[in-house]
Order: structure tokens, then C-alpha cells, then sequence
């Protein structure tokens, strides 16, 4: 059973940082052995380190089960998460090209208005922002969509799969979804689909993007690389096409399992984007 570094954000900085962008990570961890080994594998990668320590508490950890068709099931201990706010995101961390929210649900005290403001700051320095709340624990409730409707006129990028979509907006289709998204100020709703790749969402305009076909051997992270891909793509200014064949490109390099965060000359060799 091997350890590895992960959560939604740091996969995401360490996807982001493999393919070339100078990447900075804002999380809390606490004082045990768990986070100090989070703190060096997150300065061997070479991200800037935003890290803020609560010395009470331990990391917070998943357990990932993963069985051959490639279907999980995860247990996770959101720890040192709990204890993350507002004020421990360093004002430093916001002087960004893009700003991007991971992790939501296990950070209750940074969800609604506290990502709200962190994004508009962000979003006043001229840069893009972000956000992948991940799928509800609790299932949908309204005062938990609430917490996620009230940010996204501050989000430049909404991403998720096709059931925690349809749970934001508690819509029975993506279409639906799509325009409620757009209408709430979201510039691009970019939909993991899996086997099925992703669809991408400007204003009325839709692009479908096909999976490239691997073996699922490490499906854990892999919406978060992804995520990483494409943020990396739309910042070498790249159309939804082919910024979506990136993003599929990257995410199935880390689904093989051969390399959790590949650099851009690997993706670019196995599956050339263009």
C-alpha cells in the first residue's frame, strides 16, 4: 500500500508544476509525521509553498481503494483541513495568473463567502480563476449547493463530473446545467465524463472531446490532473479543443499509472494534442 502525496490541491500543484508553471500551493497540515512528509515531497517538486501549520491536528488523509475496472472507494480524514481559513492564505499566494479552488468540501471554513472574496481578489490582480468542489458527502442539499452557487459569478473555470454538475444545479441535464452555469457569470463549465472524455461550455456553444483509451490502473487524482492540463492549456491561450484533448491527454498519462504527474514532453509524445 504506498503512500503518496495527494488531495485535490495538491494533486492539482503538482500536475500544474510537472508541466512547466511555476506553482504555489495554499493548504494547512498539522505537526505529525504524515505532514512533514507533505511538506518535503511538496518542496522536492519545487512548488512554492504556501503551507500553514496547525501543530494540534494531524494531515488530513484519504484511503483509496481502487478495484480492476478502475472503480473506487475512498475513505478520507479531512484533519489539519478543518482548521484552514480565511486569513492563512497568504496575500502573496493571490499574485497569480490563475487561481484555482480544490478541496471544498473538506475545507468548511474557507466554503461560500471566504473562496467568494479570495477569488475576487484574485480576479481584481487580472487573473483567471477556478474551482472543482468535488462530489457532496451529503448529497445535495440546498444549503450545500448555496455554498457553492453564491462563488461561481467569481469563477472563470467551473469543473466537475457529470453527477456533481447536475447536483450544483440541481438540473436533470448537462444543457440545463450549462446555461444556469453560464447565466451565474462561469466562462467555461468544462465536464469530466470519464471513458467518455469531457464537454466544454462556452456561453451556447458546446465542445465534446473523446477519451483516448487506456488501462485504468491509478484513477485516483486523475479529475485533478485533468484540471491541471487544462488550466495549463488555456494559458498558452489554446481553443477549448484542443485545450480539452490536453486536458483528456494528461489525465489518461496519470490513469496508466506509469507517472502520476507527467511532464508536458511525455503527454505530448503518447498523445500528440493537436
Amino acid at each position: 500500500m504506498p503512500m503518496v502525496p495527494g488531495g485535490n490541491a495538491t494533486n492539482f500543484a503538482l500536475g500544474t508544476v510537472a508541466l512547466g508553471l511555476r506553482t504555489g500551493l495554499a493548504a494547512c497540515i498539522g505537526g505529525d509525521p504524515i505532514s512533514e512528509f507533505l511538506r518535503i515531497a511538496v518542496r522536492r517538486a519545487r512548488v512554492v509553498s504556501f503551507l500553514v501549520a496547525r501543530r494540534g491536528h494531524d494531515a488530513g488523509r484519504t484511503v483509496a481503494l481502487t478495484q480492476a475496472d478502475g472503480s473506487r472507494t475512498m475513505i478520507t480524514y479531512n484533519g489539519a483541513n478543518l482548521a484552514f481559513t480565511r486569513p492563512d492564505v497568504a496575500a502573496k499566494a493571490l499574485d497569480c495568473r490563475h487561481l484555482h479552488r480544490a478541496g471544498y468540501w473538506w475545507t468548511p471554513k474557507l466554503q461560500g463567502r471566504p473562496t467568494r472574496d479570495l477569488f475576487r481578489r484574485a480576479r481584481d490582480r487580472g487573473a483567471a480563476t477556478s474551482l472543482d468542489v468535488s462530489t457532496d458527502p451529503e448529497g445535495w442539499p440546498d444549503r450545500r449547493r448555496a455554498k457553492v452557487l453564491e462563488v461561481l459569478p467569481e469563477v472563470s473555470v467551473f469543473f466537475g463530473n457529470e453527477v456533481e454538475v447536475r447536483g450544483v444545479f440541481a438540473a436533470r441535464d448537462l444543457k440545463t446545467a450549462a446555461n444556469e452555469s453560464s447565466a451565474l457569470g462561469v466562462e467555461v463549465l468544462a465536464v469530466h465524463r470519464g471513458p467518455r472524455g469531457c464537454s466544454l461550455f462556452l456561453r451556447r456553444r458546446r465542445v465534446d472531446v473523446p477519451a483516448f483509451r487506456v488501462a485504468p490502473r491509478n484513477p485516483t487524482g486523475a479529475g485533478d490532473l485533468f484540471n491541471a492540463g487544462f488550466v495549463y492549456a488555456r494559458l498558452q491561450g489554446w481553443d477549448l479543443w484542443r485545450s480539452g484533448r490536453f486536458a483528456n491527454a494528461v489525465a489518461a498519462r496519470h490513469l496508466e499509472g506509469q507517472n502520476p504527474y507527467p511532464k508536458r514532453s511525455e503527454v505530448d509524445r503518447q498523445f500528440p494534442s493537436r
